[in-house]
């Protein structure tokens, strides 16, 4: 389940990942996840308007030119005129918006995993538990006994 959780939200596998440790671990965790979220998907969507606006500007040439074509573009419903925005940008700031919108994809995956990795670094340390290896408070007291 925590596998499936990871996948679909970090925020969200945060609070159930039992590995975490205490609740405050678990909030840092998430908080840490929402903020990169928020962080990653703001700069990748700038990229993408910054497209959208560019066709726009390039249709709205078009539409005052050709009165049929207004008409057409008024009647058209919000998200298929975004796409025809994105499709009526230039093609360098298409390939632009791509290429910003996958290394963010990128980095958000990257950053994602690092602050995982703390998180659980961090529940290991407070719980005495290194047990990768056998070692640890918890695996020498079992040996003692």
């Amino acid at each position: 389940m925590s596998k499936v959780l990871f996948l679909v939200s970090p925020t969200l596998n945060s609070f159930v990942d039992s590995r975490k440790g205490t609740t405050g671990n678990k909030i840092d965790c998430a908080m840490n996840h929402a903020g990169n979220a928020i962080v990653t998907h703001t700069i990748a969507g700038a990229a993408i308007a910054g497209a959208g606006l560019a066709g726009r500007s390039a249709l709205k040439a078009k539409a005052a030119a050709t009165p049929e074509f207004a008409k057409e573009l008024l009647a058209m419903n919000p998200i298929k005129k975004a796409f025809k925005y994105l499709n009526a940008a230039p093609k360098a700031l298409k390939v632009a918006a791509a290429a910003v919108t996958g290394l963010m994809a990128l980095i958000y995956t990257y950053k994602a995993g690092r602050i995982e990795q703390k998180y659980l670094d961090r529940a290991q340390f407070v719980d005495h538990t290194f047990n990768l290896d056998g070692e640890g408070s918890k695996a020498s007291s079992a040996l003692k006994k």
